[in-house]
């Protein structure tokens, strides 16, 4: 092994620890993990075996390993990307909601506080 492939197998090892020990990992849903456990396995299993990782992209027309792990790379980041769009999303109509019924009960407290001084 050189050192290169430990640096970057402790890496990946360190990064998934760290995703899956935080604090606020509970909130992250459980599929979403598995994912990172499976990403970080076949980054490991790429580190590792990089001709088997030549042979697959071969299998699937592309001419090298690492010409496929950048198209997979670019597919995982246009999904990341999307999916914080999508939530950002929803976060801004949960918002929008929220800041409604907050004006709702500011004026219908106000009107209440009014008809009392009477």
């Amino acid at each position: 092994m050189i050192l290169i492939q430990a640096v970057l197998i402790i890496a990946f090892l360190a990064l998934l620890f760290r995703f899956l020990a935080d604090p606020g990992s509970y909130q992250i849903k459980a599929w979403k993990k598995i994912i990172s456990v499976l990403f970080v396995l076949m980054a490991i299993f790429a580190v590792l075996f990089p001709n088997i990782l030549n042979s697959v992209a071969h299998f699937f027309g592309v001419g090298r390993g690492a010409d496929l792990l950048l198209y997979l790379l670019t597919l995982a980041f246009i999904f990341v990307v999307f999916s914080q769009y999508v939530g950002s999303r929803q976060d801004q109509k949960r918002f929008v909601k929220l800041s409604r019924k907050v004006a709702l009960l500011e004026a219908d407290n106000d009107r209440n506080r009014k008809l009392r001084d009477r």
